[in-house]
């Protein structure tokens, strides 16, 4: 277990690194981002869904605000669809984590931990609450890069790692997109509803898992 949570914070502290960075020197901003999508709505609604995944996609290496991306694609692309634009860029962002971590996190692995049987007991200490981690892994900024990474390291079976993750990620990307879908510039309140909800709700799992986890 404390190699796991070494492990963890290396790679906590790596996607924090660009968290500061990004925020320090605001090249990517909440008001950035919304002021961008609200100009490219101007395009044709398909070029739009690819937008809204690719900054969902690019939060994998630099900071993207997630709830306020998912809640203006709501917004602008109704319940459904902007749902389906940001469970998709949320999917693909958690199977390249995935990928990376299984693809490179062995190796480096290895250079840290020549004991073959603490890599292994890496891997136990994931498993025995991975799918838990994976469904509640927006409630905190940083955990779903963290946690998608961590399941390629400790060589989590991809269909599990899709099952735990999408469970998790596509009700809260249909949820948040439906509360930027029923908000009006003069009427934000659903979507600050929804966003305090949500985000409540999954702080609340996170304790629960973390407390369980602790017996």
């Amino acid at each position: 277990m404390k190699d796991l949570l070494k492990i963890a914070l290396v790679l906590a502290l790596a996607f924090a690194s660009t968290f500061l960075l990004i925020q320090g020197t605001g090249l990517v901003t909440e008001e950035g981002v919304r002021a961008f999508l609200a100009e490219a709505h101007t395009i044709h609604p398909g070029w739009f869904v690819l937008l809204v995944i690719l900054l969902l996609v690019v939060d994998l290496l630099i900071a993207v605000p997630t709830m306020a991306t998912i809640l203006l694609a709501g917004y602008f692309l109704g319940p459904v669809l902007g749902g389906a634009a940001a469970a998709t860029g949320l999917m693909l962002l958690g199977t390249l984590g995935y990928g990376l971590g299984f693809r490179f996190g062995r190796p480096i692995l290895g250079r840290l931990f020549k004991d073959e049987a603490r890599l292994a007991g890496i891997e136990a200490a994931f498993a025995r609450n991975d799918l838990l981690v994976l469904f509640v892994c927006q409630a905190l900024p940083i955990l779903p890069e963290l946690s998608c990474t961590l399941a390629g390291v400790a060589r989590m079976r991809f269909a599990r790692f899709l099952l735990g993750y999408g469970v998790g990620v596509v009700p809260f990307a249909f949820i948040v997109a439906w509360g930027g879908s029923a908000s009006t510039a003069s009427d934000p309140w659903p979507a600050i509803y929804t966003g305090i909800g949500v985000s409540a709700a999954l702080l609340l799992a996170w304790r629960v898992m973390n407390r369980k986890a602790a017996h």
